[in-house]
């Protein structure tokens, strides 16, 4: 879309420089889309990055473009426990987890197939879960956990009540989770409509009629971009202040 920003990269900022620079993020998701351009960033502002997703090939590709600032890949299934917790403990102390990984199927409940549910719940529910379990014996005292929820939290559709209702659990869950691991922190971005490889699957004109349907209603006037998403999830993993909260990068979708 025009005026849409499409790039990741940007001049480092000083103070996320400054808190992130040596440190340890570690991806889930990081192999395309929001997760993705969260490494990216994450690696352009000094810190050492690991990634984790279920493709090989573009997980190669994404670590081989971090350079030396790379630490390493692992090709997982998030409902997969004893992987989750293998590669976590692998990197020894970890500063910072992000999970974006999802996913997703748009379809009304009564027509969602068992394999869509549980797919959902492996990302949604037990991924999560996953990493909260060996948290504590990997993530540094002022390290931090970063969760994806997302606007279906709170924009509820037919196609979305299976989604939408896991997405209100995982804020529900973070909160908590910030006490359990105290002083570590815990917080959620809920993104909104975000231009990523998740709307491939519709046509390009469907793509493009969506986007600016999407766009029309919300105040900004425009979708997300991965660059959204990646700067806020930088501002709260630096922000040492920031904790139990969910941060909404959905260009006002709540509000109309």
């Amino acid at each position: 879309m025009a005026g849409m920003p499409t790039s990741v990269a940007s001049p480092p900022t000083l103070a996320i420089a400054e808190a992130l620079h040596g440190k340890l993020v570690f991806v889930f998701g990081g192999s395309a889309g929001m997760g993705e351009a969260i490494a990216r960033l994450a690696a352009d502002n000094g810190a050492r990055v690991a990634i984790a997703a279920r493709s090989r090939d573009r997980l190669a590709a994404v670590s081989e473009n971090l350079g030396a600032q790379s630490a390493g890949y692992h090709c997982l299934d998030m409902g997969d426990e004893a992987a989750v917790g293998a590669a976590l403990r692998s990197h020894g102390s970890i500063d910072h987890i992000v999970v974006t990984a999802a996913s997703l199927s748009f379809r009304p409940s009564d027509r969602l197939e068992r394999a869509e549910i549980e797919a959902m719940l492996n990302s949604k529910f037990w991924g999560p879960l996953h990493v909260a379990r060996v948290a504590k014996s990997v993530l540094s005292a002022q390290g931090s956990i970063t969760l994806f929820s997302g606007v279906a939290a709170y924009r509820q559709t037919a196609d979305t009540a299976v989604l939408g209702g896991l997405n209100l659990y995982l804020e529900s869950f973070a909160a908590g989770l910030a006490l359990d691991l105290a002083p570590r922190r815990v917080n959620v971005i809920s993104p909104g409509i975000t231009d990523t490889s998740l709307w491939s699957r519709q046509d390009e004109a469907t793509r493009a009629d969506f986007y600016a349907r999407v766009a029309g209603d919300l105040p900004v006037r425009r979708i997300g971009s991965v660059a959204d998403i990646a700067h806020a999830a930088l501002a709260v993993m630096s922000n040492g202040f920031i904790n139990g909260t969910v941060v909404n990068v959905d260009g006002g979708a709540r509000i109309v």
